[in-house]
């Protein structure tokens, strides 16, 4: 990962850096828990592309991550509404949605969720299990 990152360094390092070496840099960044760098590379990104929803995604994960729970939200209500059935987006917007006990917000992505993607889909594995937890937690 050290010699993958020495390289997108330089590239990205440049006056007119390469910008699609910048996610790359993003995820082994984010990958280090270096948030910091990694939010930098992907809001680079973003500035170049807007609109791009992996790496939208990315960022919200990146700022979730680092407990910043009220950007991430917003950057996942983006990325919904660019592609209203993102697994990923619908999953972890549920789950924040948990955590800050909005029940009622978590189960409406879930169902989403659930809607969206084939049964054996990982998002649909996890929604599952979470939808689990919501029902035990309501039966105490």
């Amino acid at each position: 990962m050290e010699e993958a990152l020495r390289k997108l360094k330089a590239l990205i390092a440049e006056p007119e850096p390469l910008i699609d070496a910048l996610p790359h840099a993003a995820r082994i960044y984010a990958r280090l828990e270096l948030m910091d760098r990694a939010r930098a590379c992907y809001r680079r990104y973003l500035a170049a592309r807007p609109g791009a929803v992996t790496e939208s995604f990315e960022l919200g994960m990146a700022h979730f991550d680092s407990g910043e729970s009220a950007e991430a939200a917003r950057l996942w209500q983006e990325v919904l509404r660019l592609a209203p059935t993102h697994p990923p987006a619908l999953f972890y917007r549920a789950l924040l949605a948990t955590r800050e006990g909005r029940i009622p917000d978590a189960r409406r992505d879930l169902d989403v969720l659930l809607q969206a993607v084939p049964a054996d889909n990982l998002y649909a594995l996890r929604g599952r299990e979470l939808i689990q937890e919501l029902d035990s937690q309501k039966a105490h």
